[in-house]
């Protein structure tokens, strides 16, 4: 648990890319932890959760302290943030809805993982040239 979270943590900062390690935790967990669908769904929240409030705190701080010259929050920029927060919803919603009709089925919920995994690595691969 510790290893997969500071690898997260790690690749957060170092290139801004926390998933892998954090799929890789959920796909095989350390002999003691089982996830259900459930717990799996709830662990997966309370990270996003703490990863989004670290990150939101830290820009706050960041854009309105004396010594910063960066500005993280554009005005010009709103249709963009717009577009964050329509997709955030419509993706929580989806997001609950396949939850739903998947039951408790881990073959397919590993597959989806998998295949995010996959997407990683290829994006990465891409942007690479």
């Amino acid at each position: 648990t510790l290893v997969a979270g500071g690898a997260s943590g790690f690749l957060g900062g170092m290139v801004a890319i926390r998933g892998p390690p954090l799929i890789f935790y959920f796909l095989h967990p350390p002999h003691p932890i089982a996830f259900t669908k459930d717990s799996q769904r709830a662990t997966g929240v309370v990270l996003m959760f703490f990863n989004v409030s670290m990150r939101m705190i830290f820009y706050l701080v960041d854009t309105f302290s004396a010594s910063s010259k960066k500005e993280y929050f554009i005005k010009e920029d709103w249709r963009l943030y717009l577009s964050v927060i329509v997709c955030s919803i419509a993706g929580g919603w989806l997001g609950t809805k396949l939850f739903v009709y998947l039951k408790d089925s881990k073959d397919a919920i590993r597959g989806i993982l998998s295949i995010f995994l996959l997407v990683c690595g290829v994006s990465l691969v891409i942007s690479a040239f």
